[in-house]
C-alpha cells in the first residue's frame, strides 16, 4: 500500500470514529509518521481527502452489497446481512457508518462534497430499494405504494437505531428492526 492509500485508510478509520471534522492533517501525519506536507502533497485540501473518502465509502458499500447479494438466500436475508454488518461496525467496532459520519459537518461541506454524499446516499438507497422490490415481487414482502420510500425508512430506522443503541444498548436496535420486519414481511 502506498502513502496515498495509507492516508485514505487511516482517514476512513478516523472518519468512522470521530466524524469528518474530528480529525486533522496533523492527526494523520502523526499516526502515519509522515509530515503534514506529505499529506497535503497527496490531498492539497481537506475537501480532496473528503472526496477520496467518499470514493472509499462507495467501494466499501460495493463490497458489502456484492457479499449480501451473493450470500443472501432471500430478500429479507440480504437485509438482515446488511443489519448484521451495520451492527458489527457500529456497535462492535464502535464506528459510525462512513456516510453518516459526514452529516455532523454538513453545513461546513463544500457543494462538491455534498454532491458526492448525495450520490453515496442514492447508491445505498438504490440497493435497498432493489432488495425491497425483489422481496415484493417474490411475495416475501407486503406490496408497497412506494418501495423507495420504504427503503429510505429501512435505512433511516437502521442508522437511527444504531445511533441510539450506542448509549441505550443493542436491544433497542434489535427491537426497532424487528418492528420493521413485522411491517414489511408477509
Amino acid at each position: 500500500m502506498n502513502t496515498k492509500q495509507h492516508i485514505v485508510e487511516l482517514s476512513a478509520d478516523m472518519l468512522r470514529s470521530s466524524g469528518y471534522g474530528g480529525f486533522s492533517y496533523l492527526d494523520i501525519s502523526r499516526k502515519l509518521g509522515i509530515t503534514k506536507a506529505s499529506v497535503h502533497h497527496h490531498y492539497p485540501k481537506k475537501q480532496d481527502l473528503g472526496l477520496a473518502l467518499c470514493e472509499w465509502s462507495h467501494d466499501w458499500l460495493t463490497q458489502g452489497f456484492e457479499h449480501f447479494d451473493a450470500h443472501g438466500t432471500s430478500s429479507w436475508d440480504k437485509l438482515e446481512r446488511y443489519l448484521r454488518a451495520a451492527m458489527k461496525h457500529s456497535l462492535g467496532d464502535q464506528k459510525m457508518c462512513p456516510i453518516s459520519a459526514f452529516y455532523n459537518d454538513l453545513s461546513k461541506l463544500s457543494q462538491p462534497m455534498k454532491d458526492a454524499l448525495i450520490a453515496l446516499d442514492d447508491y445505498e438507497l438504490d440497493w435497498v430499494e432493489k432488495v425491497m422490490t425483489d422481496g415484493i415481487n417474490s411475495g416475501d414482502f407486503h406490496p408497497q405504494e412506494d418501495s423507495r420510500a420504504v427503503a429510505a425508512l429501512y435505512i433511516f430506522s437502521c442508522k437511527g437505531a444504531l445511533y441510539y443503541a450506542r448509549l441505550h444498548g443493542k436491544e433497542l436496535f434489535h427491537q426497532t428492526m424487528k418492528q420493521f420486519e413485522y411491517l414489511i414481511k408477509t
